[in-house]
């Protein structure tokens, strides 16, 4: 038997760009484990694990949850192309937001969403109590098309120095590669991320 079907898959509920999991043990398995999702209670006062779209994603792709369109078990589950098409409808940078989120996940960081001014990740260092510690990076993306200007990387470049914070400028390639700018000082450096983690 391999592995993928000796771990538990997780039923889930959609609610809009939100996804909705009740099994309790599944809080163990994803958030206190692996720092995936968020605890939140129920209108009867019940915790449940909240999962953002690229949270959803990673599960789904790890096979880890299940889910269906309307939430009807009577219809075909949805699969991995079927979630990214449902999920864009509420940001159509999606897949280049996974691709980068997916790439730090696989370097062994714990990933959790930014808070505003287009900040989209804050990332801990490896091994670390999330709950307990700050965020080592702030991560601001720029896509194809939509260009930075130098006031708004002035704006981010400044909440994350008050932060105390590196702030890292995440892109993706034409091959679905993620590239990572350090922004030191309003000087813009390609970096290996990894080795600004242990540069400290």
């Amino acid at each position: 038997m391999n592995e993928k079907a000796e771990k538990i898959q997780f039923k889930g509920k959609i609610e809009k760009e939100k996804v909705i999991i009740e099994d309790i043990k599944a809080i163990e398995e994803f958030y206190e484990n692996s720092y995936i999702g968020t605890i939140e209670n129920d209108s009867e006062g019940n915790e449940v694990l909240m999962l953002e779209p690229i949270e959803t994603l990673l599960l789904h792709e790890r096979n880890r949850i299940i889910l269906w369109p309307d939430n009807d078990k009577s219809k075909e589950s949805y699969d991995f192309e079927g979630l990214i098409t449902y999920f864009t409808q509420f940001d159509d940078k999606l897949w280049h937001k996974y691709v980068i989120y997916m790439d730090l996940r696989k370097r062994g960081y714990i990933v959790k969403g930014g808070y505003g001014d287009g900040i989209i990740f804050r990332v801990f260092r490896r091994g670390a109590n999330f709950k307990e510690e700050p965020a080592r990076f702030l991560i601001y993306p720029v896509f194809e098309g939509s260009p930075i200007e130098l006031k708004d990387l002035d704006r981010i470049s400044r909440i994350a120095l008050s932060s105390r914070k590196d702030l890292i400028i995440a892109t993706v390639d034409r091959l679905s590669k993620p590239v990572y700018y350090s922004v030191n000082k309003f000087e813009i450096t390609n970096i290996d991320i990894d080795e600004k983690e242990h540069a400290r």
